[in-house]
């Protein structure tokens, strides 16, 4: 079956690029990020906590609390991709999701 329209953009696409956009905006002000800049946007600790490590074991940040945090090559890579390509990201990871079978 063909689709018509586009399926909205995945939100954790979009969530991680919001999140490699402040990390870069902290990175170019002062030279790192900071895990409160992170704080702000995740709102709680705990998802703060969760959000940094999913980013360090997916190589995309590196760092620790105290030094700060850094993109790494392969997170400006992906930075980059979903700058341009948000849209297909989009696709991909809702087609992967259990978004799937939900009608757009």
């Amino acid at each position: 079956m063909r689709r018509y329209r586009r399926p909205p953009p995945s939100r954790a696409a979009e969530r991680l690029r919001e999140y490699l956009d402040i990390i870069e905006s902290m990175q170019v002000k002062r030279g790192y990020a900071l895990w409160f800049d992170i704080y702000r946007r995740a709102g709680n600790p705990r998802q703060t906590d969760s959000t940094i490590k999913y980013l360090e074991e997916n190589g995309l940040i590196e760092g620790n609390k105290t030094d700060g945090y850094r993109k790494t090559k392969k997170g400006e890579s992906w930075h980059e991709i979903l700058r341009k390509h948000r849209d297909l990201v989009g696709v991909l990871t809702r087609e992967l999701s259990g978004d799937r079978r939900r009608r757009w």
